[in-house]
């Protein structure tokens, strides 16, 4: 068994490098004028990534690890003063921790080492991070509180399905009403995609089917035990075409679907139908 200290990182890798090494698509560092790849300002300065569908990778400090039912973990307290370093604050960071719980989605941790900000220096320098590796290991976000974004992050464990609970069963749900409810928009926009999974597998004999036609890809057929219960599952009109004063969700507006149809829905920003997406095979 790892302990923390073996994850102690002994080498500054290129966070592109590690990212690749994690299976992320890091060909778009490249479009970049005047430096290397690496140094690209769109994407250097974050601490956490996503690949659509697929993965989340954070970066996260050696010493900020500790010990958690004879596992590692990270745990994420906005609150908490070393929270209110940088990378642990930033937007960005927080909504892809609440995406991979929602998602169920593994979980990639690049361990840094150096010198982090101090948010109680009144002149705080900017962290130097010194030497940084990819821990092997699938971490995952095991608990998460939508109303605070506190959550822990555990290493070895196997994505989660959210809680269900009573008040979840419903119909339909209203979301894009405004920024204020953002909260509240995503504690719906849950509900939604359980009660949709839970409809589809009562629909289909406790399997999750992609619904993209010519697809048909079945998680319990490919994967076995490792796949009951899970899929994704796509707004079939996105949410950033919500009109100003909002729209109700029903389940016919969500569609169960495979990791990989779900990203060629969208690649390039795009939302495609999904009846276009799998050319029809000539005979």
């Amino acid at each position: 068994m790892s302990t923390i200290d073996d994850l102690k990182p002994l080498r500054k890798a290129l966070v592109m490098d590690l990212l690749a090494e994690a299976g992320f698509d890091v060909s778009d560092w490249k479009n970049v004028k005047g430096q290397p790849p690496s140094r690209n300002p769109k994407y250097c300065y974050n601490w956490s990534f996503e690949q659509p569908g697929e993965a989340i990778a954070l970066c996260l400090w050696h010493r900020d690890l500790i010990p958690r039912n004879g596992s590692i973990a990270f745990h994420r307290k906005p609150s908490a003063r070393a929270s209110k370093r940088r990378n642990h604050q930033d937007a960005a960071f927080g909504a892809r921790l609440e995406l991979a719980y929602r998602q169920q989605l593994p979980v990639r941790v690049i361990v840094i080492e150096g010198k982090q900000r101090d948010p109680a220096d009144p002149k705080p320098k900017a962290s130097s991070v010194k030497v940084r590796e990819l821990d092997k290991a699938l971490w995952a976000v095991t608990e998460y509180d939508y109303d605070t974004g506190e959550c822990w992050v555990v290493r070895g464990e196997k994505p989660v399905a959210p809680p269900v609970e009573a008040s979840d069963l419903e119909g339909s749900w209203f979301e894009g009403k405004s920024r204020l409810n953002f909260i509240y928009h995503r504690q719906r926009e849950s509900r939604a995609r359980r009660e949709k999974i839970r409809d589809a597998l009562s629909k289909n004999a406790g399997r999750l089917i992609c619904e993209v036609p010519n697809c048909g890809f079945d998680f319990m057929a490919r994967y076995g035990a490792l796949g009951e219960g899970y899929a994704q599952v796509h707004h079939l009109l996105p949410l950033s075409s919500a009109p100003r004063e909002g729209r109700k969700v029903t389940l016919r507006d969500l569609a169960v679907v495979c990791a990989n149809c779900h990203v060629m829905i969208h690649i390039g920003g795009k939302c495609r139908p999904l009846a276009d997406l799998i050319p029809t095979p000539r005979l």
